[in-house]
């Protein structure tokens, strides 16, 4: 079996299984979002530290608790690596310490033939994916995962990628765009640039959201995914998008001079 390993247990969340379930659970818990599981298409969740961004992350999670979707797709943009297109993660298993958390390598497999992407090791150090999993596990229970992550500044090849995955995606899949906002930036500042991104993302305008971070009126580490997500989630006519949660790093580090920020988003089905 081919697992990819957990690299940043014990850094970016608790490295012990007991631990690590209580703190997520009283993430979704104390979101006090109200579940929608069948009306969500996709999802923009954070990628930080739990202590920073867990609480985002419960806001978005607890949107989708009870949902049954046949597998979870992942979508990132890899902080170590620059190439072009995608790579989609064909290996057995991610794991955590709630455990392996299984790959749907035969759809790995043919979205990657489908999209020209390639597989491997763009994944193995990166960790914007990785911290959904645990997410995943505590909200969904144990549900196959896809892992892509993208390589560049989202294009129209990302735009391309999107209407492809909606074709080649069953109806109750649920897509994750792992991604968190501006970075490093005075309180102030992240919160004026972090609502022109939200606000973007909300409007559902993927191209517009593609050329303001090219052109730094937008800021989102995670942009591609959330390009692709958007193409995504209108292909499977989600009408309704929502805020769920906004906040920066400052609410635990309490240091308002360089923060990031965090947002979660849910792109939903109307009633």
């Amino acid at each position: 079996m081919q697992v990819r390993n957990a690299v940043v247990a014990g850094q970016f969340y608790p490295g012990h299984a007991e631990t690590l379930r209580s703190d997520v659970a009283r993430y979704l818990r104390d979101s006090e979002v109200e579940p929608a599981p069948e009306r969500v298409v996709a999802l923009v969740a954070p990628h930080a530290g739990y202590l920073y961004s867990g609480a985002t992350a419960g806001c978005a999670f607890a949107r989708v608790r009870g949902k049954q979707p046949k597998r979870v797709i992942l979508l990132g943009r890899s902080h170590r690596f620059y190439f072009s297109g995608a790579s989609v993660y064909d290996g057995d298993a991610f794991e955590t310490p709630l455990g392996k958390a299984p790959v749907d390598v035969a759809f790995a497999r043919a979205l990657a033939k489908e999209t020209r992407s390639d597989t491997g090791a763009p994944h193995q150090l990166e960790h914007g994916l990785e911290v959904e999993v645990p997410f995943i596990q505590v909200a969904l229970g144990e549900v196959p995962i896809v892992p892509v992550l993208f390589g560049s500044e989202a294009t129209d090849w990302h735009v391309v990628f999107g209407h492809a995955l909606a074709e080649l995606a069953d109806a109750s899949d649920l897509v994750i765009a792992s991604t968190d906002l501006s970075h490093y930036l005075p309180e102030d500042e992240a919160n004026a640039i972090d609502q022109v991104s939200l606000e973007r993302v909300l409007s559902k305008d993927y191209r517009a959201l593609a050329q303001e971070l090219a052109t730094e009126k937008c800021s989102m580490c995670g942009g591609t995914a959330v390009v692709s997500a958007m193409v995504y989630a209108l292909e499977r006519g989600a009408e309704d998008w929502r805020l769920l949660h906004y906040r920066t790093s400052a609410a635990a580090s309490g240091d308002y001079e360089r923060v990031v920020g965090y947002g979660a988003i849910s792109m939903e089905r109307a009633v």
